[in-house]
């Protein structure tokens, strides 16, 4: 009769929690499993998140390296790098991880809520995604920075949106500056707090 736990097929294979803080150490050496294992985490993680290519291998990476300082696995000749890239290359293939896809997606979220090109371009970057994909993206979805800028205003209730009558220059040169941190250029803030109401509804109506 085997030692192994019911449920369990001999290695400890099945009784590794996918983060570390369990009070079970096992080390399965056989490669074959501990593929398995990364992939069916990445899988999971996909049927979540969305990612790039980059952050995905990072997190992967990460995760097979938490594994196997707690003491999970044991990689011997197994490569982090290797067995890593070789399952990103596996869901790029079936379509899992497609930047194009990722970016496109991540510009026109965050162009509806009023971000500008630069932050959103910021942002793919710390994503991994090429800046080129990024900068396509980005014009391939077409809005204008004006009706994104009037689109932060709005969420933010400042400019046309804001409460009350317009504020004195100091008043003006704080919302100014608040557009200027999200990314929106100077003189493109200064027009945007100038607007009436009216006419900043105009312009995204006109969309």
């Amino acid at each position: 009769m085997s030692g192994a736990p019911p449920g369990d097929d001999g290695d400890g294979w099945d009784r590794i929690p996918d983060e570390p803080g369990g009070s079970i150490r096992a080390t399965p050496t056989d490669p074959r499993k501990l593929r398995e294992k990364l992939r069916r985490s990445g899988f999971a993680y996909l049927q979540r998140y969305s990612a790039s290519e980059a952050h995905f291998f990072e997190l992967m990476e990460k995760k097979l390296r938490r594994w196997e300082a707690a003491g999970y696995v044991a990689l011997g000749e197994a490569s982090v790098t290797g067995l890593v890239g070789e399952l990103t290359s596996e869901f790029r293939e079936l379509g899992l991880l497609d930047d194009a896809g990722f970016a496109a997606s991540r510009v026109a979220s965050a162009r509806r809520k009023g971000a500008s090109r630069l932050k959103i371009a910021l942002g793919l970057r710390a994503k991994g995604v090429d800046g080129d994909l990024a900068r396509t993206a980005i014009e391939e979805e077409g809005t204008d920075e004006t009706v994104a800028a009037l689109r932060f205003c709005r969420r933010r209730r400042i400019g046309p949106w804001r409460r009350g009558e317009r504020p004195d220059r100091d008043g003006l040169n704080r919302e100014i500056a608040i557009l200027a941190r999200q990314g929106f250029a100077t003189q493109l803030g200064r027009a945007v707090v100038l607007l009436s109401l009216e006419d900043a509804e105009e312009k995204l109506g006109a969309i």
